[in-house]
Order: structure tokens, then C-alpha cells, then sequence
């Protein structure tokens, strides 16, 4: 219950994305700028100084996707604490997913 909680929506796993991905602070993978603009509708940040966009999930296996970041989060959650495993199958029905 608690990972559910804290990770209750798509903003609360982005803001964890972004704290992981930049400990200290945005680095424009471009021109390492420190200074960025959050684009909200789109989950992007753009560099102040070369308007370089970029996402927390860029380089993932979240990337370009259009499953919600809490799913995501909930099967990676499934997957490591399952013991001895969970199968695909599983996991499928456990996230109410269809394919």
C-alpha cells in the first residue's frame, strides 16, 4: 500500500524520474545547461540555453510509451519483489492488461 500510495500518479512518478535522473538539479544532455523550462502538457524539459527538449524517460523502457508511468512503476514493483518470479502472464492479468 505504501509504494502505491506514493506513487499514486503519473506526476508523482515523473517528479521520482526527474530526482533520479538529476540529483542535482537538470543537465542538459545537449550542451549540459543547468537551467530548463518544464513543458507539462508534453512531461519535457527544455534547455534554457540550447532548447534542447528532453524527457526523464528518454533512453528507458518507458520511452515513447503510451502506458501510464504508474503502470510502469506498479510492474517493476511486481517484478522485484515476486519471489521466486512472477511470469508474463501474471503480471498481464495483475495490471489489467490486455496484450
Amino acid at each position: 500500500m505504501e509504494f502505491q500510495e506514493r506513487f499514486a500518479s503519473d506526476a508523482a512518478c515523473l517528479e521520482y524520474l526527474a530526482a533520479s535522473r538529476w540529483p542535482d538539479g537538470f543537465v542538459c544532455p545537449g550542451c549540459g545547461g543547468r537551467s530548463a523550462w518544464v513543458l507539462e502538457r508534453r512531461h519535457l524539459w527544455q534547455c534554457a540555453s540550447c532548447a534542447l527538449q528532453t524527457s526523464v524517460t528518454a533512453g528507458t523502457v518507458m520511452h515513447k510509451t503510451h502506458l501510464a508511468l504508474r503502470v510502469w512503476f506498479w510492474a517493476a514493483y511486481l517484478v522485484a519483489t515476486h519471489h521466486p518470479g512472477i511470469s508474463a502472464k501474471q503480471l498481464q492479468r495483475q495490471l489489467g492488461l490486455s496484450r
